[in-house]
């Protein structure tokens, strides 16, 4: 009985949520119709739709919190739903119109996004008793059973599917991708949101008894009430650890101060996470009164700071060497925000982190407006440590570029690093002096600048691949034909590390051959047999691999004849055209044609 009243309660909180949050329900049914199409039709010329609607969801969830914190009335509610709409409007219209991955959009989305997840949790705590704190507390509550629940119900339909599938009749494989958009894009949402407190809003104030009001209160104080195994969690496990990652953090910067803390571009990562660590953990500890928490509200924020002042001062000073990018410029925003995080959780009484996210939310968005945002920021920094790099060798005549070997291999490194940013960025059609080049600073580097390019200390030399790492396909808008002249067998293969080719058995003039593969000192070898197991030919993959890598060097989009291998002997020939290569770290893949000629 108990049971079926839980559930009760529970539908009718997802009932109430939909009632509550209606605009951002209709944006979650168009994210899962535009999921449902595009698992259907595999195609991607709808991201900006589907962004659009994600952003959506968030803005119509913000409205809501602002109507509730703010306001009363039902047309200033429906004015912010009209707002809601011309944003995700303006928002569609502002991202472009390429349906290709962009990283400027991705990063300003992501930004965007974050920026109204903040304001989700800090709107009701205006003017409220509740703190940003407590509103932090129920939305990582919230967010931590929406997992748990979303991943049990998955793998429980999951498992229906499956047994449908193996007893029943066969089962399309798209159904899966379909039950997890289904359950990903509109129930885990909507559960999520049943789960965030009715607080005491503008309009309850007016409207509700004071009875009402206190009992109403008395539900958001549960609401937002610690669990107790959070509350043990937090106070002998987490906060633990991490006092002793601080005290090994902190010995390493006393030893080296003077030395590598200023060069180790492996900190970088390392202390923003560790800030990150710092402040979340800050923030759900001000809702316990543990020894260990009390403790260490007094303590890391003081500790916090000189840290993370060091790390900024650090990245700062790089910029002179490196340039600024957009990462580095987020690193260097996040180190401020930390800082002054850390003073307002040294000075100010806890009921007013809230500042913490106001703080937050105005970096975030200086970030996203120009031209102090980080991608202007960084193009015109880029494109100013280029430009002087340039000049200073005597490379810059105009808009031309003159090539020149013979210059320092810190400005080699420079060039190419800054050529490489600017590019891939898609900046360098508006910039004058590099404009002219386009595709040329990509596939014919040298040809522009005079010498191969260098990524910190990394580059070809002697025709040896001094590289762990390389991608290339094959240019099909260049080479549309393959000539099959001369050879008397063609096999399409894909090769994966580790995994052996299937042989494959065929005839040649009514004499037997076998194609497969053999594992040699962790090398791969394509082997050519008779029809008595006798090797005819052999080639090795990997190296066959590493040859081409070592020919095309940067290039990612090769010719037929960059991309073919011919190996051959008396009794036979093999020539190998790949479609596709890539290695990393050892790790070898490819998908290739195979034609063999048997002489």
């Amino acid at each position: 009985m108990k049971l079926v009243q839980i559930i009760q309660g529970k539908f009718q909180g997802l009932i109430q949520a939909i009632r509550r949050y209606p605009l951002t329900v209709i944006f979650l049914v168009a994210v899962a119709g535009l999921n449902a199409y595009l698992i259907q039709q595999e195609t991607d010329d709808y991201t900006r739709y589907l962004y659009s609607f994600i952003v959506g969801v968030f803005l119509s969830v913000v409205a809501q919190h602002l109507y509730e914190s703010l306001f009363g009335k039902m047309y200033q509610r429906i004015v912010l739903m009209v707002g809601t709409l011309l944003l995700t409007t303006l928002y569609y219209y502002t991202i472009g119109t390429s349906s290709g991955y962009d990283l400027e959009m991705y990063v300003k989305t992501g930004i965007i996004i974050f920026i109204l997840t903040i304001a989700f949790m800090w709107i009701p705590t205006i003017k409220n008793r509740i703190t940003f704190n407590q509103s932090y507390l129920s939305a990582f509550k919230a967010l931590f059973i929406t997992l748990l629940f979303t991943m049990v119900l998955f793998a429980g339909i999951n498992l229906i599917i499956v047994a449908i599938d193996q007893l029943l009749f066969s089962v399309d494989e798209k159904v899966n991708m379909h039950t997890f958009n289904l359950i990903g894009s509109l129930f885990s949402p909507i559960f999520f949101l049943s789960y965030t407190p009715l607080y005491v809003s503008k309009k309850d104030e007016s409207t509700l008894t004071p009875e009402k009001i206190a009992a109403k209160q008395e539900q958001i104080k549960e609401d937002i009430s610690v669990p107790k195994v959070l509350e043990l969690l937090i106070s002998y496990i987490i906060i633990p650890l991490t006092a002793i990652f601080t005290i090994i953090l902190l010995i390493y910067l006393l030893q080296n101060i003077t030395g590598d803390f200023w060069t180790n571009n492996l900190l970088e990562p390392m202390l923003v996470s560790y800030s990150i660590t710092v402040i979340v953990v800050y923030l759900l500890a001000s809702n316990i009164e543990t020894k260990s928490a009390v403790l260490f509200r007094k303590i890391f924020p003081k500790v916090l700071v000189p840290i993370v002042l060091f790390q900024t001062i650090s990245s700062i000073l790089k910029i002179q060497e490196t340039g600024l990018t957009h990462g580095r410029y987020y690193v260097i925003l996040f180190g401020l925000f930390a800082v002054i995080a850390g003073l307002i959780f040294s000075i100010l009484p806890i009921r007013k982190n809230g500042w913490v996210a106001v703080v937050l939310i105005v970096l975030s968005v200086i970030s996203l407006i120009p031209p102090v945002d980080a991608f202007t920021v960084s193009r015109v920094s880029q494109t100013n440590l280029l430009k002087e790099t340039l000049e200073k060798n005597q490379m810059l005549e105009g808009n031309s570029i003159i090539p020149n070997a013979d210059i320092p291999k810190e400005d080699k490194i420079k060039i190419s690093q800054t050529i490489h940013y600017l590019t891939s960025m898609d900046y360098s059609k508006e910039i004058a002096f590099l404009e002219p080049y386009d595709q040329e600073l990509i596939y014919q580097f040298e040809e522009v600048v005079g010498f191969k390019p260098i990524y910190d200390g990394i580059d070809f030399v002697s025709n040896q691949l001094t590289q762990d790492s390389y991608h290339a396909t094959l240019d099909w808008n260049e080479n549309q034909l393959i000539s099959i002249e001369g050879y008397d067998k063609m096999v399409a293969y894909s090769y994966y590390d580790s995994n052996e080719i299937s042989a494959i058995d065929f005839k040649v003039e009514d004499s037997a051959y076998t194609i497969g593969s053999e594992v040699e000192d962790e090398q791969t070898n394509l082997v050519l047999t008779d029809e008595n197991d006798k090797t005819i030919l052999s080639i090795d993959l990997q190296e066959t691999m590493e040859q081409i890598a070592t020919t095309t060097q940067t290039k990612t989009l090769l010719t037929v004849e960059e991309a073919t291998v011919i190996t051959g002997n008396e009794q036979a020939e093999m020539k190998l055209v790949f479609r596709a290569i890539d290695f990393y770290n050892n790790q070898y893949n490819s998908e290739f044609y195979l034609f063999i000629d048997i002489k």
